[in-house]
């Protein structure tokens, strides 16, 4: 396509301005014209008919039909009388547009049917009709002539050498009379969507994993999040994008925000040294916890862009949570040798796994610990050149995935288990400080969980319960955890008690089914499970459904201040995990705390 573009700049000194202190200058179409071009009919073997177009009544009606309305031109409408004012217009220029009209008409007629057996013949056939009236130049003179003739011969047409489907006929109408009704113009301003992305960039903490990105697009936009699919017409040599609304980019933004906060991985980061000051990343956090609150009441973010915001503070939150968590746990893993590693053997192609502890006075017991797990089929103590345990795989679980399961128990029970650092109180309640590490240990162990799909995927409600039992066990050797005890009318699926065969602790143990099942899931707790002594439960709650989890915490959380033993909430203790004060049940005076953890297994 050979086309000339001339663009009259009538303000040249805003013009110049808006170079200066806009990203992106806008020239209305009003000051852009051009006379067109002449195209070809891309069919090497296209012959005109003899004295076309005088060869028939019906192209020799388009020429006459044309001359009339040229000797109108331009004081045929409002539109074109308008043309007089521009100094660039003259008619002198459009005197052969009768035939351009007839030509163009019959280029199109022939490529249709040398294109409507193509695979791709619509976009083939359309990019044609889209390069015929491009051609007719800007403003568009005479293009409407062009397409209300082919328009006409779509209708009227009965081909006698080529097959015409009523169906591809059809779509071909429907896409020339979106040229008449194009519909609503909506204000698609570059500067606003350059605007709107540079506020989504500032808005994220100045943090190490955002410095790059922040860095790269300051003072830019990447277009493909402007631009809807792109199409390029290899007959005008234009590739054409429909540009996103502001409503559209924000969408894309806060789904950005989800996807980039996504990737952070924070606990491979500290492993890894990338994070080495961690008092320094918690302060930052604080810092920068700050500025997005304070960024949200000053600066002035449309209702949509509150979203991203939000999501963002959320993730601050969380992560000073998984450092404050930690904390403790980085403490004492930092301040005490390594108590146990794992090698993977295998012998006649079956695999299984060694295990040697640094205290072989333990081994006896983390054999017993060990074979109660779900991944475990059988633990031996082997005695040769070392004293060792020698591990089976059950028969659904890979090694890795029982390396997983015997990772998490064994830490928990060579390093928590020996100190009994639990239940300080020697009294028949658990004191608040034991329901606290208690629950701290099932965080613990449910957020390992998440982490080994492969691990999970195979539990249902049971195989939960069973996967908590010996990591429970092993957190306290004065105390017991088992599931499926029976307890005042009902079997609890996990209760903790003493060596005196006293209550300390229950719990329930469900698969996410919805809020009306929450609820029954607390009736059942409380009602069947809790005798008039117990004070400290828990709801644990496993998500493989929804995938909206955010949604799902919101949920969940508030549906429990509906119960009708609800008493108060005492509020979050983890990302996850809340705390209520409810009415207990044998006696309105008395009252039980509950916990309600979720994880998201999904």
């Amino acid at each position: 396509m050979q086309c000339k573009y001339n663009i009259d700049i009538t303000d040249s000194v805003k013009f110049v301005k808006d170079l200066k202190t806009k990203p992106f200058v806008e020239i209305d179409g009003e000051h852009i014209w051009s006379l067109g071009y002449d195209t070809k009919p891309f069919d090497d073997e296209y012959d005109p008919p003899d004295k076309f177009p005088n060869c028939c009544g019906y192209h020799k009606s388009i020429v006459e039909h044309t001359d009339e309305w040229l000797i109108k031109f331009p004081n045929c409408c409002e539109s074109h009388k308008k043309l007089k004012t521009k100094y660039w217009f003259k008619k002198e220029n459009y005197k052969f547009l009768s035939l351009k009209v007839v030509n163009e008409l019959a280029f199109t007629e022939n490529f249709i049917a040398k294109n409507l057996e193509s695979d791709l013949w619509y976009k083939n056939i359309t990019d044609y009709i889209e390069y015929s009236i491009d051609s007719f130049g800007i403003p568009n003179i005479g293009g409407d002539r062009y397409l209300g003739n082919l328009k006409h011969w779509l209708k009227s047409t009965e081909p006698t050498d080529f097959d015409f489907p009523e169906s591809k006929r059809s779509k071909l109408l429907e896409f020339i009379d979106k040229f008449y009704s194009p519909g609503k113009k909506i204000n698609t301003d570059l500067n606003i969507l350059h605007t709107t992305f540079q506020k989504w960039l500032k808005t994220f903490p100045d943090l190490p994993f955002f410095k790059e990105l922040k860095e790269k697009l300051k003072g830019k936009i990447p277009f493909n999040l402007l631009l809807y699919e792109t199409n390029h017409n290899r007959f005008t040599g234009l590739t054409k994008a429909k540009i996103r609304t502001q409503s559209e980019l924000i969408e894309i933004l806060i789904n950005s925000t989800k996807n980039l906060l996504g990737t952070i991985n924070t606990p491979k980061l500290f492993a890894n040294g990338l994070i080495s000051d961690k008092v320094k990343y918690q302060i930052d956090l604080l810092n920068e916890q700050h500025k997005v609150r304070q960024n949200q009441l000053l600066i002035d973010y449309s209702k949509n862009e509150v979203k991203y915001v939000k999501i963002i503070k959320k993730w601050l939150k969380n992560e000073r949570l998984f450092l404050s968590e930690l904390k403790p746990i980085i403490k004492n893993y930092n301040s005490m040798p390594k108590l146990f590693t794992t090698e993977k053997r295998e012998a006649f192609d079956k695999p299984y796994l060694k295990v040697f502890l640094r205290d072989k006075s333990e081994i006896e017991e983390a054999a017993s610990l060990i074979s109660s797990l779900q991944s475990v089929r059988k633990a031996n103590v082997t005695d040769n050149a070392e004293k060792d345990i020698t591990v089976y795989p059950a028969k659904t679980y890979s090694v890795d995935e029982m390396i997983a399961e015997i990772d998490i128990a064994l830490d928990s029970y060579l390093t928590g288990g020996t100190l009994d650092p639990v239940f300080e109180d020697k009294i028949d309640s658990l004191s608040e400080k034991g329901y606290e590490d208690i629950l701290t240990h099932i965080r613990y162990y449910g957020k390992n969980l998440e982490k080994f799909k492969k691990l999970y995927d195979k539990f249902d409600e049971e195989g939960f319960r069973e996967f908590f039992l010996p990591h429970l066990n092993s957190i306290s050797k004065k105390h017991s955890a088992t599931g499926e005890t029976f307890n005042k009318i009902g079997k609890t699926d996990i209760l903790i008690q003493d060596e005196n065969g006293i209550n300390v602790f229950i719990a329930e143990c469900k698969l996410w089914k919805g809020e009306l099942e929450l609820l029954k899931a607390v009736d059942q707790l409380l009602e069947r499970y809790v005798t008039w002594r117990d004070e400290k439960v828990a709801l644990i709650i496993f998500n493989k459904d929804m995938k909206k989890f955010s949604e799902l915490l919101t949920k969940a959380s508030k549906k429990l201040t509906e119960h009708p033993l609800f008493d108060n909430y005492i509020g979050p203790t983890s990302d996850t995990s809340f705390r209520y004060l409810f009415k207990h049940p044998d006696d309105n005076s008395k009252k039980v705390y509950l916990e309600l953890i979720v994880f998201n297994c999904i």
